[in-house]
């Protein structure tokens, strides 16, 4: 029997691409976790973790906590009147 060799090149949006691994069977999404995670270099995730945590708490040093939850607050509240939420939670 001969057998030959294929390549074929498919092009897909990261969009196309999510909505087919959310069609995998559990168990196939979890041999791609396995994959995935592998190729992760959690020290650089770290770093680039940090540094981004740094230069948020660097820029609203100055800001206090009470205006800071205020905003979040007020911020939650137009995402939950935009989405149809009639219930306040805060």
């Amino acid at each position: 029997m001969n057998t030959t060799d294929v390549t074929i090149n498919v092009r897909l949006s990261l969009e196309q691409l999510t909505k087919a691994i959310q069609q995998l069977p559990t168990q196939e999404k979890m041999t791609l976790w396995r994959i995935l995670d592998t190729d992760l270099d959690r020290s650089r995730i770290r770093k680039r973790f940090s540094s981004a945590l740094h230069i948020i708490r660097t820029t609203y040093a100055d800001l206090a906590e009470e205006d800071v939850m205020a905003d979040v607050l007020l911020a939650v509240r137009e995402v939950r009147e935009g989405q149809g939420y009639a219930e306040d939670r805060s």
